[in-house]
C-alpha cells in the first residue's frame, strides 16, 4: 500500500516525518534516505499495534497535491513509501 509521508527540513537534522495518512505515527531520519527507510519501518509496525491491539485500520489517503496546499506542510518534501501490509 502506498502512503504519502512529508519530510520536514524546517528544523533541521533529524529530519522529522509526517504521516497524513497515518495519525499517531512518528519517525524521523538524519537524511533523506534515511528518513524513508524509517518510515516505512514506523508505519509497518504502527498498522502491526493497531491489528494487534484489535483496531480498526483505516487509511483516508489523499492525493499528495491535495495536502501539498496545506500550511502545516510548506517546509516538506514529499514521497510515497510502500507498506507491505501483505506481510501482516
Amino acid at each position: 500500500m502506498l502512503l504519502p509521508i512529508a519530510i520536514n527540513f524546517s528544523d533541521g537534522l533529524p529530519y522529522s516525518v509526517l504521516f497524513p495518512s497515518l495519525p499517531g505515527c512518528n519517525s524521523m531520519g538524519n537524511s533523506l534516505e534515511e528518513a524513508i527507510v524509517n518510515a516505512v519501518e514506523a508505519a509497518t509496525t504502527h498498522i502491526e499495534i493497531l491489528l494487534e491491539d484489535g483496531e480498526s485500520v483505516f487509511f483516508d489517503t489523499p492525493h499528495i497535491q491535495d495536502l501539498m496546499a496545506l500550511n502545516e506542510y510548506k517546509d516538506c518534501v514529499w514521497a510515497l513509501i510502500d507498506v507491505p501490509l501483505h506481510k501482516l
